[in-house]
């Protein structure tokens, strides 16, 4: 799906508003559990007509090559902007490096602190990597390193987004395809912005090296030109973003491990809109026109003594849509009687039982 598709619009496109947001309810959970103890309950997971926050993971990456002395400012400018702009769509996460030739890198993880990461977008320089001996660059490379080496996070939509004026080639060992084999396994889509103009571009084949509209097409991204304000650069992938949840095939529950090693956390799918429950997962075909519902039966597990604190998100194509907060305290090892003792202790005891509480958040 073409990321930028609405670019067309005009240059005071602004970030697209929808009434609600996807939720995961109860907001929260409370219990207090034994070593081995188990309670359950239901959470629903409400997807709306549109999505309008989620958990955002951003790598840029800028050629530092000869050719981009004159418009490597505003290329950092524009990451920058970008940088601030998506911070306002919900947990965002960004990364940074360069390549040129005959060097690539990664210069830094993803930090959530919005203005560590434009220090370090700020703090790549013109030859960093080199001069670049032709015209191509090692833009294959970076993405490679990037989409391998990026620490991800669980649940997240992730984008590459490589800024430069050049065509990618392949070198240290990265080809097309094992650049392409990267993105598709950790499920990250590349976007080009293209700071070319002339004999200088993304996309100039004539010029030789690899046009990387074919690692855009693969991942559902695009190349897009400089020249396009950045409003509409930010809007168009915003829309990119609420496009790729538009429609889903799978709904599902999932701390992704948070609550290790103090809680194990299991789920069972209960109900699944027009759709079919199959283990942990609802699953169909589904779209956005319409609000859809789905429960699930979440069973909290009591593994090691001690207080934790975790989320548990809603996943829409295993990507986070909603977190809710979840307090678990677990105690000492319950004790369970064997069955001959059950008898002794008497029918007056069995209505003792073990105690479980339950606060609900409004």
């Amino acid at each position: 799906m073409n990321l930028f598709k609405k670019l067309a619009l005009s240059a005071a496109l602004v970030l697209p508003v929808a009434a609600n947001a996807d939720t995961i309810s109860p907001e929260s959970y409370a219990a207090t559990l034994g070593v081995g103890e188990s309670v359950t309950i239901t959470k629903t997971v409400t997807v709306e007509e549109s999505v309008t926050s989620g958990v955002l993971d951003v790598v840029f990456l800028i050629d530092t090559s000869g050719s981009m002395g004159s418009v490597i400012a505003a290329a950092k400018a524009a990451a920058a902007n970008l940088l601030s702009s998506l911070a306002g769509f919900g947990d965002l996460a960004t990364g940074s490096g360069y390549y040129s030739e005959p060097g690539s890198a990664l210069n830094t993880d993803l930090t959530t602190n919005t203005a560590a990461g434009i220090a370090a977008i700020n703090a790549i320089n013109l030859y960093d990597g080199g001069g670049g001996g032709d015209f191509p660059e090692e833009g294959i490379h970076a993405v490679q390193l990037a989409a391998e080496n990026t620490t991800w996070r669980p649940g997240s939509s992730r984008f590459i987004i490589a800024l430069g004026d050049a065509t990618f080639k392949e070198s240290d060992g990265s080809t097309l395809a094992s650049a392409q084999a990267a993105l598709a396994a950790n499920d990250v889509t590349f976007i080009g912005i293209d700071f070319g103009s002339g004999y200088y571009c993304m996309t100039c084949s004539y010029a030789g090296g690899i046009d990387p509209t074919v690692l855009a097409t693969a991942t559902g991204g695009s190349i897009v030109s400089s020249s396009v304000s950045s409003d509409a650069l930010v809007a168009s992938i915003m829309a990119g973003v609420e496009d790729s949840f538009a429609t889903y095939s799978k709904v599902s529950v999932d701390d992704l491990g948070a609550g290790l090693p103090g809680v194990d956390v299991s789920v069972t799918c209960l109900t699944a809109d027009t759709g079919s429950c199959v283990g942990d997962s609802a699953v169909g075909s589904f779209d956005r026109s319409i609000s859809r519902s789905f429960t699930f039966s979440v069973t909290f597990t009591g593994k090691e003594v001690g207080t934790y604190d975790f989320l548990t998100h809603g996943l829409v194509n295993n990507g986070i849509v909603a977190s809710e907060k979840d307090h678990i305290v677990v105690t000492g090892g319950v004790s369970v009687p064997e069955p001959s003792g059950l008898l002794l202790l008497g029918v007056g005891l069995l209505g003792l039982g073990l105690t479980r509480r339950r606060i609900r958040a409004a």
